[in-house]
């Protein structure tokens, strides 16, 4: 399984899609909806470094796919196969050409063994503790646990080897409600993690008593990663 590995030099950022247009390496959007991955191939054609945007022509066939990729958020997810790249960036405008900006960071793949992801489809995590509900996205998963990131008044509240009843999983096609036991508790520092820039502590969550369901949409969502991950290094 790859895992990804965050890229903040924006030098090297600048220097790799200059390489990649220069090389007119393939690129496209991409999106996820109802747990099925939505591709549009984009060609480049050019860029403008004052303005620090990209300029893409999409394929005549991709233009209906781009149209469904470009949401509300205003945000649109790029991936250059060559390059094993993906950023998420703004879209600035589509009419016959979709012009987006630089991104402030993008990540690539690190080949590794290993069978715990960061989720490419938001995954929610609700857990009613001591009175309180906390709302949170999945930070990793893996089939036998998960993790979460916490304010530092957060944390306060959670203690190692503490059971957690009925916390519900929103997976992209199923909610489930899960046993957790409370695994470790690790400071983060400030910018660490680019969701959590004021940094925070990150709790560690494994999976307790029957977790047969949860294990199988785990292991629904890490095949459905790895298939996105061939189709961009194919």
């Amino acid at each position: 399984m790859s895992t990804l590995l965050r890229i903040d030099d924006q030098d090297k950022i600048k220097d790799e899609i200059l390489e990649a247009y220069k090389n007119q390496y393939a690129v496209y959007a991409w999106g996820s909806f109802g747990g099925h991955i939505v591709k549009a191939d984009l060609q480049f054609k050019s860029i403008k470094f004052n303005q620090k945007r990209i300029v893409l022509t999409p394929t005549q066939m991709s233009r209906s796919y781009l149209e469904d990729l470009l949401g509300g958020s205003g945000k649109i997810n790029i991936a250059i196969p060559q390059m094993s790249l993906l950023f998420e960036t703004e879209y600035m405008s589509y009419d016959d050409d979709l012009e987006i900006g630089f991104p402030s960071f993008h990540k690539f793949y690190d080949r590794r063994k290993s069978e715990r992801i960061d989720p490419f489809i938001p995954v929610s995590v609700n857990i009613k503790h001591k009175g309180i509900t906390f709302k949170k996205s999945c930070n990793d998963i893996a089939v036998g646990g998960l993790s979460i990131v916490l304010t530092r008044n957060e944390m306060r509240m959670f203690s190692i080897d503490e059971i957690l009843e009925n916390v519900e999983i929103s997976f992209p096609l199923k909610k489930l409600q899960v046993k957790l036991r409370v695994a470790g508790l690790v400071k983060m520092n400030p910018y660490q993690d680019d969701k959590n820039p004021y940094g925070g502590s990150r709790l560690s969550l494994t999976f307790e008593g029957n977790s047969i369901l949860v294990k199988k949409e785990v292991l629904r969502m890490i095949n459905g990663q790895k298939k996105l991950v061939c189709d961009i290094d194919n």
